[in-house]
């Protein structure tokens, strides 16, 4: 399997990347280590470090662009951003891709940071909006307990899963002794859809990712809750820590034959970490409309746009990657 850079993500080099990814304030949910992680094998993640700054490349599974390679935001070591290094690192990388036969992409790019990188290669770039890939950022302690008018409805199902289930439910931390009932059931909410296309490709990726991760879930720094009603597996939710205030949730998974059950395992991750963090980052909606629909009625803090950045005059590349919104 052909990889862009040296380096795979492994747990043996969790700490060189975080240094790295948590020490410049992205925001962005696919820069933390838990999530270069779990998606390491599907999208072939492989870093270097050049001129002091972090260069993760992959291969998207979206888009149907397999086999095209692009690359993160170069991350600065230690925070502090060196704009002359900076261009430096960008023309070997830009030289990598076009020694390798590929138009140059870099992806999951920041407001904070696009400007920075046309700042040092003016006239050189072109940034396009990538709208599935932004991600809905929220108050902990708001996910916590949904007070106010706007979560009415939500609070709502809370109650009525508190109140019909008072007894029967229990929230444990979630942990890799649990990977046998997690896939057991995600396998029985995975058969009660009808999907097709991209979304069921998700799900089958998502599958691979949880069995992978599981057996080292503490290892890799994961962290979250599970639920069960009488006795048995119904609900989980986990995630990773980004720098010093953000969580990022990267799976929740829910039983819908138990109405409430999503509020009530959300509400519950948040839980866990009031008090730690400020902010939950609940990812992006891939362009789904689903998910779109139901990560915009937990009313988001604000949105972490991102972007597209490629070279101005690829007009191919720049034809392939501008989507409709």
């Amino acid at each position: 399997m052909n990889y862009f850079f040296s380096n795979k993500i492994t747990l043996e080099n969790r700490k060189e990347i975080e240094e790295f990814v948590n020490a410049y304030p992205h925001e962005t949910s696919g820069l933390t280590f838990t999530s270069l992680y779990m998606w390491r094998d599907q999208n072939r993640f492989s870093y270097e470090v050049i001129n002091d700054y972090l260069c993760v490349a992959g291969y998207s599974n979206f888009e149907g662009f397999q086999d095209e390679p692009f690359i993160f935001p170069l991350l600065p070591k230690k925070g502090i951003c060196d704009k002359k290094k900076l261009r430096d690192a960008m023309e070997e990388v830009v030289h990598r891709f076009r020694e390798a036969g590929q138009p140059f992409v870099m992806r999951l790019v920041p407001p904070r940071l696009s400007p920075i990188y046309k700042d040092i290669m003016p006239g050189e770039l072109l940034v396009l909006n990538d709208r599935a890939n932004h991600d809905y950022v929220y108050l902990v302690d708001d996910l916590a307990e949904l007070k106010g008018r706007k979560y009415h409805g939500k609070k709502s199902h809370l109650n009525r899963f508190n109140r019909e289930l008072e007894g029967r439910y229990e929230i444990v931390p979630m942990s890799g002794a649990l990977a046998e009932e997690a896939l057991e059931l995600l396998e029985y909410i995975d058969s009660r859809k009808q999907v097709e296309g991209f979304a069921a490709d998700m799900l089958a990726m998502e599958k691979a990712v949880l069995n992978d991760i599981m057996p080292s879930f503490e290892e890799l720094g994961f962290e979250g809750v599970a639920l069960r009603i009488d006795g048995k597996l119904q609900a989980y939710a986990f995630g990773g820590r980004l720098g010093d205030d953000i969580v990022v949730e990267h799976v929740e998974k829910a039983n819908i034959e138990y109405p409430g059950i999503y509020q009530k395992i959300n509400s519950e991750f948040c839980k866990l970490f009031q008090g730690r963090c400020r902010y939950i980052n609940r990812e992006e909606d891939l362009g789904l409309e689903g998910l779109r629909k139901s990560k915009s009625s937990y009313k988001p803090f604000k949105m972490i746009e991102k972007c597209i950045i490629m070279m101005a005059d690829d007009e191919e590349a720049v034809r392939r990657y501008s989507f409709d919104e």
